[in-house]
């Protein structure tokens, strides 16, 4: 285990109080403190002795406070009180504020519906949850909501002295780690004081890039709720997104990704991504890095019916970063290969899963003029500035420009803008031999608790395989009367040469069943979409850009049940 000054330097870092926009905590909603997963979700719950976020907190206070160990049970005015049948615990809070309160949940609190009520000066506001034996958070560095694409695991390698892990300082196998988090359960003894580590015996499993590690710790740490869990980096992972997600007691985990690197400490995904390690070192050298992103894909469009329709659509994307969030940046990497990871709302507006270049991280937007030019075999479209440096089609657009044979598509910006200048790029795909998915028709509904094969032939030389999909479930609208419906995503990546790919029940059982909604207002889909494509990248140059990433993807999609 890390020692005691380790504890403390991360304490601040995971000890995260802020909510993020795009977290949704709607009303009186309650989540886990790291995870966010929401309610409705099949593996939501708060265990006993976990941090918990309650928003919808509205004038119970007029300060924001927080208190660190020893904590009172009283902070700013504030209770908060736990109801399981006849059982009442008294929550001990972290942080209170007019919006929202942290707090952990007793470890004596009984498992079952929970009324959890807020009291200050007279008044009182109530939510409800559902406490489980354990429901792990494992804490990142961005919100798992927060709309991009990956999120980078708050994780110490042990034996480089406890330095957080980055793309400059990634692990390699055989170094032991150490994850944050809350939720692995239940312990004894005063939780308003400082704890004494040991494990716990919460049956519990992690994944490192699709391959299970061996866990040498997972208990609490000295801190009140705030979990740990050591491991070993698995033989044989690499990359510069390798999937984590941590199984407890039969209950996955918010999915994260950590940097491994097969030796040295610069990682790399060179059968993903075509950049090495000694040009991640040179860009990580720029004060500010001009990142152009463009994407080119034939997929079906699926929006829940039985009927796939084809479809080719285009995207672009061009942004500053500074070095520090370049390097902590997910935006432009898809999860390494032979992982997975679970997002929300990962959906361009035809129905089909964004494209892997496509990334809302932090960011500067940049000016590539007033539309990019493309011009193929079958025809052309023009996608026209949109905002944050992004470039879509028009809604409604389904050109028909990439043939079945592929062909040469040619890329332009006219005149370019005042951060990207004049550029031509091609790039030349034969689909002479494409990825075929050779048992798309004997999967006629996904079980979730089980794992799922997928096979093809085929595919695109150059290329990888990715594996996704999404179900949907409906809510609450945060802003309106109503309900809103969020996608719950998933994507894998796999070898071409590899002919096959298992989706561990691990990831299915993140996703909803289809159309799982909380209350009528809206017809529920019934069913969600399952898509397996080849998808290659390529650079590409031009005036002002540090990196330009070029991208094909070409597959095939269904329309299945989540059950």
């Amino acid at each position: 285990m890390s020692s005691r000054n380790s504890f403390a330097s991360v304490f601040l870092a995971v000890i995260s109080c802020a909510v993020p926009a795009h977290a949704q905590i709607i009303g009186q909603t309650i989540v886990n403190n790291y995870s966010y997963i929401q309610p409705g979700m099949p593996n939501y719950g708060i265990a006993p002795g976990s941090i918990f976020i309650m928003g919808g907190t509205n004038d119970m206070t007029e300060s924001t406070v927080s208190q660190g160990v020893p904590l009172q049970t009283t902070l700013g005015g504030v209770t908060v009180t736990v109801t399981v049948g006849n059982v009442t615990t008294q929550a001990i809070p972290y942080y209170v504020s007019p919006g929202q309160i942290t707090a952990i949940l007793p470890s004596k609190t009984p498992v079952g519906n929970a009324t959890v009520t807020v009291t200050s000066g007279g008044q009182s506001v109530s939510a409800t949850t559902t406490v489980v034996p354990s429901a792990f958070g494992l804490a990142t560095v961005s919100s798992p909501a927060g709309g991009v694409p990956l999120t980078a695991a708050i994780a110490q390698d042990d034996n480089e002295g406890g330095q957080l892990l980055s793309q400059t300082n990634a692990a390699n196998p055989g170094e032991y780690l150490t994850f944050w988090g809350t939720g692995l359960g239940a312990v004894s003894g005063d939780e308003t004081q400082y704890q004494t580590p040991e494990n716990l015996t919460t049956p519990i499993e992690v994944d490192v890039g699709g391959v299970n590690a061996t866990v040498t710790y997972h208990g609490r740490s000295i801190y009140p709720g705030l979990d740990q869990i050591n491991l070993i980096v698995p033989a044989g992972v690499s990359g510069c997104n390798v999937s984590v997600v941590v199984v407890t007691g039969g209950v996955p985990s918010n999915f994260a990704t950590i940097p491994v690197a097969a030796s040295g400490r610069i990682c790399s995904d060179p059968a993903l991504i075509p950049v090495t390690t000694s040009q991640y070192q040179t860009l990580l050298g720029l004060p500010n890095i001009n990142v152009g992103a463009i994407s080119l894909e034939t997929l079906p469009i699926i929006n829940g019916s039985s009927a796939a329709l084809p479809s080719d659509s285009a995207y672009a994307i061009f942004q500053k970063y500074t070095a520090q969030q370049f390097a902590s940046s997910v935006s432009l990497q898809v999860p390494s290969s032979g992982g997975c990871v679970v997002n929300f709302d990962l959906l361009a507006s035809s129905g089909a899963p964004l494209p892997p270049l496509i990334g809302w991280g932090s960011s500067e937007a940049l000016n590539a003029g007033q539309q990019i030019n493309l011009n193929g075999p079958d025809g052309s479209l023009v996608l026209p500035f949109y905002n944050g440096g992004t470039y879509f089609e028009p809604t409604g657009a389904s050109p028909a420009i990439v043939p079945p044979s592929g062909g040469t598509f040619t890329f332009s910006d006219g005149s370019g803008g005042s951060d990207i200048g004049t550029f031509t790029t091609s790039l030349s795909e034969t689909m002479a031999n494409p990825l075929v998915w050779t048992n798309s028709s004997s999967i006629t509904a996904i079980d979730r608790t089980k794992d799922l094969l997928v096979t093809w032939a085929g595919g695109v030389p150059g290329s990888y395989v990715s594996i996704s999909g999404y179900s949907t479930i409906y809510k609450a609208s945060p802003s309106a009367a109503g309900q809103v419906a969020d996608y719950i995503y998933f994507a894998c990546t796999a070898p071409l040469a590899a002919g096959q790919f298992t989706v561990p029940a691990a990831v299915l059982e993140s996703l909803p069943s289809t159309g799982t909604q909380l209350n009528d207002y809206l017809t529920p889909s019934p069913n969600g979409s399952l898509y397996v494509a080849s998808e290659s990248i390529q650079q590409f140059s031009a005036p002002g850009l540090d990196l330009g990433l070029l991208s094909f993807i070409a597959g095939s999609g269904i329309s299945v049940p989540f059950e």
